[in-house]
């Protein structure tokens, strides 16, 4: 099966509502213009890249967003084809692996997280970090390789994943040099983004998609990875995330629906530009999330809502934390769509 990662691998630069870099003169464009067709021309040459890129940079703030959509043009591909050979490294070792799972201890650990929910007013954070998070580690070490276990027995991944590090920090440097969005009052800035821990996540869900799963999910996963190609990046790969953690505990995956995902973004959209955080929208006509579904032309049965990260996997982490939004995650489900604006997220589900 092709690598359905890629439906979710992204690279969120920093956004928000940020003040726009001055535009450049038309001198500028030009030479900014010149400088980006040599750095297409140097193909595989890392030390050419890193001077061209100081060379754009250097032209001024203006030049910085051209240059970072060059690396990130030339990134997509790379990463694509990189998380197709992890994917199928990583198959390798779980078909040696399968034989032997035991299928009543991979039950019992499944049960212990799905119960957590059941516990009335002990479904709290605490008993999902001391309960539910080592029996998904340990779901983890049966059911899917360690992604340093498959970098440890391919020389040739290693060698690929050096050239994406590269790149990865020339995109950095873009990053850094790119306008801030304004921090609400009681915000914690974002951390910056980093491409190497990005790259360990893609790695992550790589080694997850080749876990055992039964054909109907798989099947599920294989539409969505088409779907995905017409979303953004960061809200495929938070849905991936999400469906591979409920793959790892036995439930069905959820299909993406498009409306869900117009309705999700929507609100995270009011939520950026109004400066609100919460499930009550303020603005008419969309109050609730079931307002929100119905005027996008769909239904939904829940909704979670994230402020604060570049990641799409890291939204998702953040909702397995969340008592509610932990219990909206592994409901009884059909369909699912999630909707980034900026540094918010909403996830909708949908019956």
């Amino acid at each position: 099966m092709a690598f359905m990662l890629m439906a979710g691998a992204g690279l969120a630069a920093s956004s928000g509502k940020a003040k726009a870099p001055p535009k450049l003169t038309p001198d500028e464009l030009r030479e900014v213009n010149k400088l980006l067709g040599e750095y297409r021309a140097a193909r595989g040459d890392l030390q050419a890249k890193e001077e061209i890129c100081k060379k754009v940079l250097a032209v001024g703030p203006g030049a910085v967003p051209l240059m970072s959509a060059a690396i990130e043009r030339e990134l997509r591909p790379l990463l694509k084809r990189y998380s197709g050979k992890f994917q199928a490294q990583a198959a390798q070792y779980v078909k040696k692996r399968v034989a032997n799972i035991d299928l009543g201890e991979v039950a019992q650990l499944r049960s212990t997280v799905l119960g957590i929910q059941k516990r009335g007013e002990g479904f709290t954070k605490e008993a999902i970090v001391r309960d539910g998070d080592p029996a998904m580690r340990k779901l983890e070490q049966i059911c899917i390789i360690d992604r340093k276990m498959v970098l440890e027995q391919s020389e040739p991944l290693g060698t690929d994943r050096e050239r994406l590090i590269g790149l990865g920090k020339l995109w950095e440097r873009c990053q850094a040099q790119l306008p801030k969005p304004p921090a609400q009052e009681g915000e914690e800035p974002p951390k910056p983004p980093n491409f190497e821990e990005y790259l360990a996540g893609e790695e992550s869900l790589a080694a997850a998609l080749a876990a055992p799963m039964d054909p109907q999910t798989r099947g599920i996963l294989a539409v969505n990875a088409r779907l995905a190609e017409k979303l953004d990046p960061e809200e495929a790969r938070a849905m991936l995330a999400c469906n591979l953690t409920r793959n790892l505990l036995g439930l069905s995956a959820l299909l993406i629906d498009f409306k869900l995902c117009d309705a999700a973004r929507d609100h995270s959209h009011d939520m950026e530009t109004l400066h609100f955080f919460a499930h009550e929208s303020p603005v008419p006509g969309k109050k609730t999330p079931w307002d929100r579904a119905k005027n996008f032309g769909t239904t939904a049965s829940a909704e979670n809502i994230f402020m604060g990260c570049h990641d799409g996997r890291e939204a998702n982490q953040g909702w397995f934390h969340s008592p509610g939004h932990h219990a909206n995650m592994l409901g009884k489900h059909v369909r699912i769509g999630m909707g980034r604006s900026g540094l918010y997220y909403t996830e909708e589900f949908g019956k």
